[in-house]
C-alpha cells in the first residue's frame, strides 16, 4: 500500500511540474511562430516579450528559471493535494458506516416514497 502511495505521489507531482512547464513553452513557441505569419507579426512579438517579461518576474530575470519556478511551485501544490487525498481516503476508510447509515436513515430527504406518496 505504501508502495503504491508512493508511487501515485510522485507521478502526481511530475504531472503536477510538467503541466505549466509544457503549457508555457507551447506559448512561446506558437507566439514566436505567429511572427512570421504577415499580418500577426507586430502584435504575436510584443506578446512574446510581455510574456517573456513575465516569467522574468519569478525566474529572478531569467525566463526559463521563471519556467521552472511556476513548474516547481505547481509540483508541490500537486504533492500536497495528493498528499491530502490520501489522508482523507484513509481517514473514510478506517470510519465506520453505521453513524452514517443511521443518520441516512433517518433523514426525511432520502426516503423509500416515490413521487407521489407511495412505494
Amino acid at each position: 500500500m505504501w508502495l503504491s502511495f508512493l508511487f501515485s505521489l510522485i507521478l502526481t507531482t511530475l504531472v503536477g511540474f510538467a503541466t505549466p512547464v509544457i503549457i508555457c513553452v507551447l506559448i512561446l513557441v506558437s507566439l514566436s511562430l505567429c511572427v512570421y505569419i504577415p499580418a500577426l507579426g507586430l502584435l504575436a512579438q510584443r506578446a512574446y516579450e510581455q510574456v517573456w517579461n513575465f516569467l522574468t518576474v519569478f525566474g529572478d530575470g531569467s525566463g526559463s528559471m521563471g519556467i521552472l519556478t511556476i513548474g516547481f511551485a505547481c509540483g508541490i501544490v500537486a504533492f500536497l493535494f495528493e498528499a491530502l487525498n490520501f489522508y482523507r481516503y484513509q481517514t473514510l476508510v478506517h470510519q465506520p458506516l453505521t453513524s452514517w447509515l443511521a443518520h441516512q436513515k433517518s433523514s426525511s430527504f432520502l426516503s423509500n416514497k416515490g413521487i407521489n406518496g407511495r412505494r
